[in-house]
């Protein structure tokens, strides 16, 4: 059937006769998974004590096929360590599944189009879960962990990063946050970047490891804080 359509310009309005089928055009929507697949974490990984969350970019074609796919943030792992080889065992692990992921492709202008997703995965590593403390007077748990937002202004020394020289050249900045594990005596135990642009994430997270912070009590004892550090790259 046909409509009128008022075409405006500069306060000018014409109208023209348009033809419909009738049916609506689709809404532009993302790519969308259509099945989610079981994530085994590599063994190096387990050992070398990795966990935290992890997200993936993934290029998903007008068809709905993955084409490229890569580790744009995290993982967490303990300071004073740099497991290169786990890393990299887990980042090849993680674009695999990716990449046998299936997705409804996403619309745009009424059509199936190219599209970049980021999914988020969640590493349990086996190794760094452990039963909760009881205690023997109450039977209750005793609290060994305290989680805090952003916690830049508790920090006794807060180290700065060093601008990453091609981060810098290619005008790569804004803020990294580090999501930090402070022990009970105030020094970072395990640290992983939760936000900000990859190149600088090794940066960020090296200037959070040589931070310390005060000891947090909890009724008077000594207890793990887990937090967020933030710092703002300006090219």
């Amino acid at each position: 059937m046909n409509r009128i359509v008022y075409v405006c310009i500069l306060n000018m309005c014409i109208a023209v006769m348009s033809s419909i089928s009738g049916q609506a055009v689709p809404s532009d929507s993302d790519p969308k998974l259509v099945k989610g697949t079981k994530f085994t974490i590599p063994q190096s990984a387990i050992d070398a004590d990795i966990d935290g969350k992890v997200r993936v970019g993934i290029l998903v074609d007008e068809k709905g096929a993955p084409k490229r796919a890569a580790m744009t943030l995290g993982p967490a792992w303990p300071c004073g360590a740099t497991p290169l080889k786990a890393i990299g065992d887990l980042e090849k692990a993680i674009v695999e599944m990716a990449m046998g992921l299936d997705f409804i492709p996403a619309i745009k202008n009424g059509k199936p189009a190219s599209a970049t997703v980021a999914l988020t995965l969640d590493l349990k590593n086996p190794n760094l879960a452990s039963p909760p403390q009881i205690d023997p007077a109450t039977g209750k748990p005793v609290a060994k962990l305290v989680t805090g937002g952003v916690i830049n202004g508790r920090a006794l020394i807060l180290e700065r990063p060093a601008y990453p020289a091609e981060a810098k050249a290619n005008r790569i900045g804004g803020a990294v946050s580090i999501q930090i594990l402070v022990g009970e005596d105030g020094k970072i135990l395990r640290a992983g970047a939760v936000s900000g642009a990859p190149m600088l994430q090794f940066a960020a997270r090296d200037a959070a490891c040589r931070s310390k912070f005060k000891p947090t009590l909890l009724a008077g004892n000594p207890v793990k804080v887990s937090g967020v550090v933030t710092y703002n790259f300006v090219p």
